[in-house]
């Protein structure tokens, strides 16, 4: 499948332009606060200074941090900018599509925005703080409470915002980094189930979506047991380590159709003059067994892990085009 990356980067130029208005609202904000708080020696503004400028600062520099992360955020958009359109502009090259596509799935995974969703969280955090700056200049004359326990109240304020705000940006760092939840479309509901499963057993069908299956024309194969979601990683955990084999030692020692030779030209993943191998023949995982097909379903990312590359449905055998990832050729 051919894929035209032009309206997906004016998707990402137009994100660029509202995290650049964000970056400057949040700088702006703060700069108008304490111009305002400071610029009266007396008045409303002096006394709300007087009784709330500790948490008029803490409001202000998480202000400043999220337009840093907004403007991070940015940057790391027009990264993808760079590299998609890069990879766009040597399509030619057999393995640019693949280069293209991967690139633009990781511009839209959930670890590409964990920036934009701390930025958010520290300025809902400093707009808390100026928030909190105003109750405690109005309340405490009509709320004996809050008067008599000012001071502490303040400290428990200024120690509650940042450690919630903290709280929330780590909250929100595991789970857009995390590889279960990236590409999930619902990434907080998906944390929420696996939470509960927590302390229920587990079992080793749990997500496995494949198994082997023997198929009339193109031998061994792979078949979805249960529905695959687009961008799921198929085969996780498949952990084994890749190691590098030189082709020439391979070549060396064996003969054109040797069954040993047969193994590292029909399994293993060849990169310029190496077999990219796993650590024995004997630990294949149904990964290795996918078919060759140029309307796949599945697709190797740079690690060479697959993930599905549309929701695929129980039944389907899974396919994937060796052109994108190895230079062994089409194998059937």
């Amino acid at each position: 499948m051919k894929i035209d990356p032009k309206e997906y980067l004016n998707y990402l130029d137009k994100e660029m332009t509202i995290m650049g208005i964000l970056s400057a609202v949040s700088v702006a904000a703060p700069a108008g606060v304490l111009n305002a708080v400071l610029g009266e020696p007396v008045g409303l503004k002096a006394f709300l200074w007087l009784n709330g400028r500790h948490f008029v600062v803490l409001g202000s520099v998480l202000s400043v941090l999220g337009a840093f992360y907004f403007y991070k955020e940015r940057s790391l958009l027009a990264w993808h900018y760079g590299q998609i359109s890069k990879s766009h502009a040597v399509e030619e090259e057999p393995a640019a599509s693949a280069e293209v596509r991967e690139q633009i799935r990781g511009a839209d995974s959930w670890e590409s925005w964990w920036p934009y969703s701390w930025g958010f969280t520290l300025l809902v955090a400093a707009f808390s703080s100026y928030l909190a700056a105003f109750f405690f200049y109005l309340v405490p004359p009509y709320w004996p409470f809050v008067l008599n326990h000012l001071r502490i109240l303040k400290i428990i304020g200024l120690c509650l915002i940042p450690v919630l705000a903290a709280i929330v940006a780590a909250l929100q760092w595991y789970v857009l980094t995390n590889d279960d939840y990236k590409f999930s479309e619902e990434p907080w509901c998906d944390l929420w189930k696996h939470l509960k499963h927590v302390f229920t057993p587990t079992f080793p069908h749990e997500r496995v979506y494949s198994r082997l299956k023997c198929y009339r024309i193109s031998g061994i194969g792979v078949e979805a047991i249960q529905d695959i979601p687009k961008d799921a990683y198929i085969f996780d955990p498949d952990d084994d380590e890749l190691i590098s084999v030189k082709v020439a030692d391979i070549e060396e020692k064996f003969l054109p159709g040797d069954p040993i030779r047969k193994l590292y030209e029909d399994f293993c993943v060849r990169d310029g003059n190496v077999y990219q191998c796993p650590t024995s023949f004997n630990a294949l995982t149904p990964s290795w067994f996918l078919n060759h097909s140029e309307t796949p379903n599945v697709a190797a990312d740079l690690s060479l892990r697959f993930y599905a590359l549309r929701e695929i449905k129980a039944g389907e055998e899974l396919t994937v085009d060796y052109r994108t990832y190895s230079e062994n050729g089409v194998r059937f």
